[in-house]
């Protein structure tokens, strides 16, 4: 059987994807040592200059991603793929240069203004696979993020010490490079939709703000805030958390990279089995199905005695979070015109990056109040809001129904007339 264009996209850009974020993840390991190396010193300080690295990229991420979304649009999504992932490999590979710690704060923030490689991809796949493939799509494409997750870290972590620091940024941009490269070359984009989605006379921002006005879109999108909120408000406790857990049997690092290993895994292999199962039952329900699983499972982990507990808990709820979050981007792409996805992933990334900022500073603020635990009732509690949201206020469109279901509706084979959002019900 002859392969497709769309599968050989997908193929690629999931390759690609790994190696990107294989690249990014590289220096997680090390960059508070690395920031040490630069001159400073304290583990106030430390510790505030790494939030500080991390925010900044968040923060310019949100504001760029709507603006390369629309573009995409424009002028490709190939482009964008590329773009995003060339740039990263000349930033991060540039700091390994860095002479002190600004230097490194505005390398992060050029990074999150020119990079977004996760959201360019996604909106890459989703405009040349069928509907009814777009689970399956979309969880092949959240199985090469967790992978990409998981296997970074570890090998930043091995080559910082094997190589030094330096020398670790050009091996992540080496990564970066190679998975741009993969996709200039290799992948041949069908542009049929981008002409009629972004006439040279129209501003690019109108296309963000018909994203923005469609109800059931916009919905979507702060479903989307919410979740990257609610996944990423334990992550910045759980080292700390397993350290107390542990005592004075020590190790905490070694334990808490093993349960991000073990939790990243899990979701690697739920999101390729899960979106094929999304494409008969549906994105909308594999989300609230996922969340609601997350928020199950997160409740006990407020009560956990042992590290072996939460690391069962966790591995839970990777496979959870492997299902809401390919869920999520199928569930977008069925809310708008193959033309306008650059668009809606774009903002759609904004709200992602937002999330990711929010929710470490949320958990700092609940555990100044409240202590560690309830951290994990906060995430229960976002989780909760999350499946009901996505379950009273997204509707997705009957012509999306349909053709997930393989069936392409009358009155789309009757009317061809292009429309930038695709038609929504609201609620009251």
């Amino acid at each position: 059987m002859p392969v497709e264009r769309w599968q050989k996209t997908l193929t690629v850009a999931a390759v690609a994807q790994v190696l990107s974020i294989v690249g990014f993840n590289f220096v997680v390991p090390f960059l508070p040592l690395y920031i040490q190396n630069l001159g400073v010193h304290g583990a106030g300080r430390v510790t505030f200059w790494a939030a500080l690295l991390s925010g900044v990229t968040a923060l310019s991420l949100a504001i760029a991603a709507p603006i390369w979304g629309a573009l995409a649009d424009r002028h490709g999504r190939k482009i964008m793929v590329t773009r995003s992932m060339l740039s990263a490999a000349i930033i991060i590979g540039l700091m390994g240069l860095a002479q002190n710690v600004y230097q490194l704060l505005a390398l992060r923030l050029i990074q999150g203004a020119f990079t977004g490689t996760i959201s360019a991809s996604q909106a890459l796949v989703a405009s040349q696979s069928p509907k009814e493939r777009l689970g399956l799509s979309m969880g092949i494409m959240q199985t090469a993020v967790f992978t990409g997750t998981s296997l970074g870290p570890l090998a930043g972590g091995i080559a910082g010490d094997a190589f030094g620091f330096r020398a670790s940024f050009l091996v992540a941009a080496a990564f970066l490079l190679s998975g741009g490269l993969l996709v200039l070359v290799l992948v041949h984009e069908e542009k049929r939709d981008v002409s009629a989605a972004a006439p040279a006379s129209r501003p690019f921002w109108e296309g963000i703000g018909d994203v923005l006005r469609a109800p059931a879109l916009l919905a979507m999108i702060a479903a989307v805030f919410a979740v990257e909120f609610a996944l990423t408000v334990v992550i910045p406790v759980l080292p700390q958390f397993i350290q107390q857990l542990q005592g004075h049997a020590g190790h905490a690092a070694a334990v808490t990279g093993a349960i991000f290993a073990g939790a990243g895994l899990a979701g690697a292999l739920s999101s390729a089995s899960v979106g094929a199962v999304s494409d008969r039952v549906g994105p909308k329900t594999t989300l609230v199905l996922g969340a609601t699983a997350g928020a199950v499972l997160s409740i006990p982990q407020f009560f956990v005695q042992a590290t072996w507990q939460i690391a069962v808990l966790r591995v839970l709820i990777g496979f959870a979070v492997g299902a809401m979050l390919p869920s999520s981007s199928a569930l977008l792409a069925s809310l708008v015109k193959s033309e306008r996805r650059g668009t809606a992933y774009g903002v759609s990334g904004s709200a992602s990056a937002l999330g990711f900022g929010l929710g470490p500073l949320t958990a700092a603020l609940v555990v100044g109040v409240a202590g560690m635990r309830p951290v994990f009732l906060t995430a229960a509690a976002l989780l909760s809001v999350i499946a009901c949201w996505v379950t009273f206020r997204v509707h997705v469109p009957d012509e999306a129904v349909s053709e997930a279901r393989g069936a392409r509706p009358a009155a789309a084979r009757e009317s061809e007339r292009p429309s930038p959002i695709a038609p929504t019900r609201r609620t009251g």
